[in-house]
């Protein structure tokens, strides 16, 4: 397992690559492979979200991680994200968070999309109601700041140790650092050599924001693992090519969320290489021209990628 740390703008260190929980299916198995991924493959971040579900089983998880003594909660970094239903109570999203999941905190607290939905629940549920014409309906008297800013006060008072945003653009953040009280920490999107967001990247690298990618492999069925020109820098460096998609990550100074319910493949993704700087353009290069984005939810709104939301 890779033992690379980047270094939040709170001070605290996140472990590079972390184990990814989403999963549109059966969710069953997540316990064990956290537990898996902590206690047999050397993981200490685990990436999680209130949408996903499975936050109770990530938490019986740490748990039990921790009751072997082979580990303690210091050691581990968790990472969870507050719903956009949750847009006028970002606090007690959170706090549904730690109770279904028994943790007294987490190390790091997102806004999972900058795009208030409409709810009236208390469980923030549906997660994606749909309107007449099959749209998320948003909620236009509250916006993405004041969601962050419902965070600071979750920084302030200890039930995260770190927050930031995901899904976010150069134009959202912009905005958002006019207003913040504090720089978020961490930017989570959809990042890969299909979609490189390199100007994005550099933006928070400038601002002190690291960032961190999912869908690494593409998402579901993992397309970019047939990518041919990976394919070939893999067998220059005698990996596969999700080394070389997780290494190249880590290499730009990016942390990476891979998820994976198989065991051999939660320790292979633990794995990286240092690439050549040419090897690095070459990957880049393969999105730069026409990106090509996996996670294709529909808000019905401009979340102001511009030509790299391809």
């Amino acid at each position: 397992m890779t033992s690379v740390l980047l270094t939040l703008n709170t001070g605290a260190l996140m472990p590079a690559i972390g184990l990814g929980t989403w999963s549109p299916n059966d969710r069953t198995q997540i316990r064990e492979c956290v537990e898996y991924a902590i206690l047999e493959a050397g993981y200490r971040h685990i990436d999680t979200a209130y949408l996903y579900g499975c936050e109770d089983q990530v938490g019986e998880a740490v748990r039990n991680a921790i009751a072997t003594g082979k580990v303690t909660r210091e050691e581990l970094f968790i990472t969870t994200k507050v719903w956009p239903t949750f847009h006028k109570h970002m606090e007690h999203g959170l706090d549904l968070s730690l109770k279904v999941s028994g943790l007294d905190y987490f190390d790091l607290v997102l806004v999972h999309w900058p795009i208030p939905i409409k709810c009236d629940s208390d469980d923030g549920k549906p997660f994606r109601p749909t309107n007449e014409d099959g749209y998320i309906p948003r909620d236009t008297s509250s916006d993405h700041i004041t969601m962050y800013q419902q965070l600071e006060k979750c920084l302030e008072n200890g039930k995260a140790k770190a927050i930031g945003v995901s899904n976010y653009s150069i134009p959202k953040l912009e905005s958002l650092l006019k207003e913040c009280k504090y720089v978020p920490a961490v930017n989570q999107c959809e990042l890969h050599p299909l979609l490189p967001r390199r100007d994005l990247c550099d933006f928070c690298t400038s601002k002190g924001i690291v960032m961190t990618s999912y869908f690494p492999f593409g998402g579901d069925g993992a397309p970019i693992l047939k990518n041919e020109a990976i394919a070939e820098i893999a067998k220059k460096y005698s990996v596969s090519s999700s080394t070389i998609l997780l290494s190249y990550h880590v290499n730009l100074g990016v942390s990476v969320v891979p998820k994976s319910f198989k065991p051999h493949r939660i320790k292979l993704n633990g794995k990286i290489v240092y690439l050549q700087k040419d090897d690095l353009e070459k990957l880049i290069d393969i999105g730069r021209e026409k990106p090509h984005k996996f996670n294709n939810i529909n808000f019905d709104v401009d979340l102001e990628f511009g030509k790299e939301d391809w």
